[in-house]
């Protein structure tokens, strides 16, 4: 990688629980992977048989939700709008992933932000690279509302780091906002305010940061009682004051944009990796990877983490990164790895689930 602060934390690789208790070295390794290397995980899920389990098949639906029956590969692959595509061949070698996000208006079709550029998977399940731009994205997330907005920090090919930029033509162009020689290793957006977000900072200025007008200017805010690094920063989808952030000790909320910080303790013996929130009547349920120290898997809270239902146990690795479609909140998108494989799959709530191609 180019950001010579984080050379060390690319190198190390997430584990599986094994022991009763999880070690603090672990967890450390833990730390390094997910907060750099929530790039590591989404990596390499495409080919060799990689390619992982998805959910229901996208000609399936139910009574309320649906999904497009993807389109021929042979055929014109569907893309997102005023995009360079470039056809992405064996772009798994000598690259690593920072990023996930689903298109607000079509579930069946992704963006990952890679070491080595932003790529994106049409409906056929054909690859492509975004633009020309081949910097290694950081922090990358997508605006719910706008399919066409991305934000990311990163560095670019020569080395340094790009601060906060924006895209506002879906990847194919990037201008630099703010934070010059900052890199957000994570950044998170608000689904009911977009314009609210909060980023960490990993080198450069140092920390947590929070923007109420789209990233043109930061605060620092005063991060009593968080002392780790962040894996996830993830935002209420009514409240853009309240912020969860996942770490090796656990989930911490805050409800005052960041100044504030409670552990809850229920996580705290076995944290959370990735983590996504849906809104489902007036409960925000929770979907994470945990790290259970005998069932680690997807588990599912309705209770503000309080108690957490075992989903999924076949991960077949460490799922470092959840994404939930914007268009169909059935439908979850989970990022796996394992020692030097990595795959993604599709899932809906039931976790029910089908090989993504």
């Amino acid at each position: 990688m180019n950001d010579q602060n984080t050379n060390t934390q690319e190198s190390g690789k997430l584990k599986e629980p094994q022991d009763s208790s999880m070690s603090g070295m672990k967890m450390m390794m833990v730390m390094m992977i997910a907060c750099c290397a929530i790039p590591i995980a989404l990596i390499f899920f495409t080919g060799g048989g990689l390619g992982w389990w998805i959910g229901r098949s996208d000609q399936q639906t139910t009574s309320t939700q649906s999904t497009s029956q993807p389109s021929n590969p042979t055929t014109s692959p569907k893309l997102a709008n005023n995009v360079t595509p470039t056809p992405a061949q064996n772009w798994q070698a000598d690259n690593h992933i920072h990023g996930l996000t689903i298109n607000p208006e079509n579930p069946n079709i992704i963006y990952i932000a890679s070491h080595n550029g932003l790529l994106q998977r049409a409906e056929s399940g054909q690859w492509f690279w975004v633009g020309k731009d081949r910097s290694d994205y950081m922090g990358f997330t997508g605006d719910r509302t706008n399919g066409q907005r991305f934000y990311s920090s990163g560095h670019p090919s020569s080395g340094g780091n790009l601060g906060f930029r924006i895209s506002e033509n879906g990847g194919e162009n990037w201008q630099f906002i703010s934070m010059e020689g900052v890199d957000f290793h994570v950044l998170g957006i608000s689904p009911s305010n977009p314009k609210v977000l909060y980023g960490w900072a990993s080198s450069g200025a140092k920390g947590l940061f929070a923007s109420s007008d789209s990233g043109k200017t930061w605060t620092q805010p005063k991060m009593t009682g968080l002392t780790d690094a962040p894996f996830d920063l993830v935002v209420d989808p009514e409240k853009p004051d309240r912020v969860f952030a996942t770490t090796r000790s656990g989930i911490f909320e805050s409800v005052n944009r960041g100044d504030d910080w409670t552990a809850i303790d229920e996580t705290k013996t076995a944290p959370i990796l990735s983590l996504n929130l849906v809104k489902q009547g007036d409960l925000t349920i929770m979907y994470g990877y945990r790290f259970d120290n005998s069932v680690p898997g997807i588990y599912r809270s309705n209770d503000n983490g309080k108690n957490w239902e075992k989903l999924w146990s076949e991960t077949d690795g460490v799922i470092v990164k959840l994404a939930v479609a914007p268009s169909n909140s059935q439908i979850l998108y989970a990022a796996n790895e394992k020692k030097s494989n990595f795959s993604i799959s599709r899932c809906w709530q039931n976790l029910e689930n089908l090989e993504l191609k």
